[in-house]
């Protein structure tokens, strides 16, 4: 992990799947173009034909990020949530990293970042538009931006794949909160742009 926590910058390509319904994506350091990292959604036999036939807000997603050597970075989980969906992040070693709970209203995202306890850490804002997010700690300071890229025309008309730039704006790194931003990505991209 700690070649992926004490980046600057991140960029995240989510992969466009002509064949599969989960979720993949590829996160790299859009310096160098090095790769950091994939995430994929796991999802058994059930799930997939459900996704077929349901919206993706009623099934339950868990994701899994595994660094570029083949370590595992996070986990992310959210059960089925009809009102304001939450995910739970936990790290390599099966602790939780934090909570993310959506509380966005129309046109008005936000998300809560909660530690373990259920504690308020850090908050994230976006715009009416949904591309451009900031994540703060409880006392206003920031910590990152999250900004959705445009992707072109038929990438935008035709599929669901997004990617995101990501830029750590603390001035000492954080590793706990660049996976906190990584992750927060993540779910931005499944609550707001699928």
């Amino acid at each position: 992990m700690a070649t992926i926590a004490y980046k600057r910058r991140y960029h995240i390509h989510e992969a466009i799947g002509a064949t599969s319904v989960n979720e993949s994506y590829m996160i790299s350091d859009p310096e160098s173009g090095c790769g950091l990292a994939a995430a994929d959604e796991k999802t058994g036999i059930g799930l997939k034909i459900a996704k077929a036939f349901l919206d993706k807000s009623l099934l339950p997603v868990k994701l899994e990020m595994v660094s570029s050597e083949g370590t595992n970075i996070l986990e992310m989980y959210q059960p089925v949530s009809f009102i304001k969906p939450t995910f739970t992040v936990k790290n390599s070693e099966g602790r939780t990293l934090c909570i993310l709970k959506s509380n966005s209203w129309f046109l008005k995202p936000f998300i809560e970042v909660l530690d373990e306890r259920k504690q308020v850490i850090a908050s994230i804002k976006g715009d009416w538009q949904f591309k451009n997010f900031e994540l703060k700690d409880i006392g206003g300071k920031d910590i990152a931006k999250i900004t959705h890229c445009y992707g072109g025309f038929l990438r935008e008309a035709l599929t669901t794949a997004d990617d995101y730039d990501i830029e750590m704006l603390a001035e000492t790194p954080d590793s706990s909160m660049a996976m906190v931003a990584l992750a927060s990505a993540l779910a931005i991209d499944i609550w707001f742009h699928e």
